[in-house]
C-alpha cells in the first residue's frame, strides 16, 4: 500500500504548509499573505516552489527577477513547516493508525510516495508518525528522487522498481486528481481519501473514494 504525504498522511497543507508559507512571506518582508481561498487555487500548481513563482506572477510581479528571493523564501518555509511538526501542529490522519497497524496484521507493506522534499516527509515521520509506534515504510520516494512532479508517474515507477513489485500487487491511497492520475498512468488502483483542499476534484479513476482512512480498515482486515 503507497501513501501519498500531503492530505493524506495529514492534513499538512492547512495546519503545516499554508502557516509556514505565511510565515516566510513576511520574514522576508513580502507584502503578501495567503488565505485558505488563496491556497486552495495555488495548490493546482504542484511544488512550492513553482506555487511561489505563479502567485509573483498573478501578482503582478516578475517571477524572473524574483526567482532568488522566492527560493530563499521557499526554503524558510520548510524551516517553519518542521518547527510547526515539532510544536505539534500537524496530526495524524483519523484511521492512520488502526490502517498502517491492519495492513502489517496482514504482513502487507507500506510506502510512502511523495514529491515534497525529504525534510519535510522526515519531518513529519519523526514528530507525526514515530510517537504512534508504527513498523516503518518499506520504501519511501521524495521531491528528490523525480525530476518531474505528480501527476507524472515517475514516483510511482520509482516505488515500483525500488520494491521489485510489479504494479497489480500494489495499490495507492492519493487525496488529488493530480496523485491519482500519476498513480494510475503507472498502472496502480488508487483509494482516494478527501482531504480539506481538493475534496471537490473529479476522482473519476479512484477505485474508492472515503472521507477519512478509518473507512479502509474493514477491507484490509478482511484480507
Amino acid at each position: 500500500m503507497l501513501f501519498d504525504v500531503d492530505g493524506t498522511i495529514a492534513e499538512t497543507e492547512r495546519h503545516g504548509h499554508l502557516p509556514a508559507f505565511n510565515r516566510a512571506l513576511a520574514e522576508a518582508g513580502l507584502p503578501w499573505h495567503w488565505s485558505r481561498d488563496d491556497y486552495r487555487r495555488l495548490l493546482k500548481t504542484t511544488g512550492g516552489y513553482e506555487r511561489l513563482l505563479h502567485y509573483a506572477e498573478e501578482a503582478g510581479d516578475d517571477p524572473d527577477s524574483m526567482a532568488e528571493l522566492l527560493r530563499h523564501v521557499h526554503q524558510a518555509k520548510n524551516r517553519h513547516y518542521v518547527e510547526l511538526l515539532a510544536a505539534g501542529a500537524v496530526p495524524p490522519r483519523a484511521g492512520l493508525r488502526e490502517l498502517i497497524l491492519a495492513l502489517a496484521a496482514n504482513d502487507i507493506a507500506w510506502g510512502v510516495v511523495s514529491t515534497t522534499c525529504r525534510a519535510n516527509w522526515r519531518a513529519l515521520w519523526t514528530h507525526t508518525l514515530m510517537p504512534l509506534q508504527l513498523p516503518p515504510p518499506a520504501v519511501v520516494v521524495c521531491g528528490e528522487d523525480v525530476s518531474a512532479k505528480k501527476p507524472d508517474p515517475e514516483a510511482y515507477l520509482i516505488a515500483l522498481q525500488r520494491l521489485d513489485q510489479p504494479s497489480s500487487r500494489c495499490c495507492v491511497i492519493e487525496d488529488s486528481r493530480n496523485g491519482m492520475l500519476a498513480a494510475r498512468l503507472a498502472g496502480l488502483e488508487v483509494a482516494i481519501v478527501r482531504s480539506e483542499f481538493f475534496a471537490d476534484e473529479r476522482f473519476d479513476q479512484a477505485r474508492v473514494v472515503v472521507d477519512e482512512l478509518t473507512a479502509l480498515v474493514p477491507a484490509v482486515e478482511r484480507v
